[in-house]
């Protein structure tokens, strides 16, 4: 009995000296990280405070601005091709996101995406507008197809 008693308190004593080993190698990794926690939480704070001051701002002046950009893809095909290719269209208009609404030209929009080829993968992909909406959400609807080159 006196055996069992000795075997689990090594075994108790045993754990306790590993964890607390573990935890003086992996102390200063623990805190590091606790510091990048930190700055990301202010950061986000900080980001938080000028939106809101921004919000009121554009209420208070009345003017119209592009918040988001929504965009439907017609595509027939593997779905993270697809998002490969909403992510590609995404990259020529992200920048109009915060834009005065009168200042977005709905024409060289049309241009830009309106038949333009991209490739992906090693495909050429040929985009076509199938209608292009400019409110405060940017709503574009584009069919995509696989070119054979």
């Amino acid at each position: 009995m006196r055996r069992i008693y000795s075997l689990i308190s090594i075994g108790v004593i045993g754990f306790l000296f590993g964890v607390m080993l573990m935890n003086l190698f992996h102390m200063h990794t623990l805190d590091r990280l606790y510091r990048i926690q930190n700055q990301l939480a202010n950061q986000v704070i900080d980001k938080d405070i000028k939106l809101k001051g921004l919000n009121a701002s554009i209420k208070e002046s009345n003017t119209l601005f592009i918040k988001d950009i929504e965009i439907k893809l017609d595509f027939e095909g593997n779905l993270l091709f697809k998002d490969m290719i909403e992510e590609n269209i995404r990259f020529f208009i992200a920048d109009l996101v915060g834009k005065e609404l009168s200042q977005i030209d709905g024409q060289m929009l049309y241009k830009i995406l309106n038949s333009r080829i991209i490739e992906i993968e090693d495909k050429n992909v040929k985009l076509t507008i199938k209608y292009l909406i400019i409110a405060e959400t940017i709503e574009i609807s584009i069919a995509a197809t696989v070119i054979n080159s």
